[in-house]
């Protein structure tokens, strides 16, 4: 298994030998003889093949050191912005690609809502997620001591009112 030092070896080899191989290329394109045109042109075909020979190195290095299911993810359904949003890739019912612009909370909101109806949708079907989750102790109550704020009745005006 490579290191990741001998992996950016690797990489910095590959380009440091395509620099080389453009730079004849260019010098050779340059050249005011036809001798120096051949030996700039040879000069960047031996490049190009240590080019070759690095890049299958690297590329060895690189899938010894991945896992055998690593693979290139081609779709990345949420991606957060420098600016605290987040945009939502996703497809309308006749297939079309839409973009949803979301604030931090927003997203949260959404994410929750979606691990709930999942959980939800889960159980219904018979799956448990019990066994998955970690335990979590009892919570204390919400509200302790002498004060305790009571919920206004569906339809009733005013906040709701404290009692002690």
């Amino acid at each position: 298994m490579p290191t990741d030092s001998a992996v950016i070896a690797l990489v910095n080899d590959v380009c440091a030998q395509f620099a080389r191989a453009e730079v004849a290329r260019a010098l050779a394109g340059h050249s005011t003889s036809h001798a120096e045109h051949a030996t700039l042109t040879e000069r960047a075909a031996r490049f190009d093949a240590l080019v070759d020979e690095r890049w299958r190195e690297l590329v060895k290095a690189i899938r010894a050191g991945l896992p055998g299911a690593a693979q290139v993810e081609r779709f990345m359904p949420v991606r957060p912005l420098t600016n605290g949003h987040v945009e939502l890739y996703v497809h309308d019912t006749s297939a079309r690609r839409l973009i949803v612009l979301l604030t931090g909370a927003q997203a949260l909101a959404v994410g929750a809502h979606m691990t709930a109806n999942g959980a939800i949708v889960l159980d219904r079907i018979g799956q448990k997620l019990e066994p998955g989750l970690p335990h979590v102790k009892a919570a204390p109550p919400f509200a302790t001591g002498s004060a305790v704020r009571q919920a206004t009745p569906d339809g009733a005006a005013g906040p709701p009112v404290a009692h002690s």
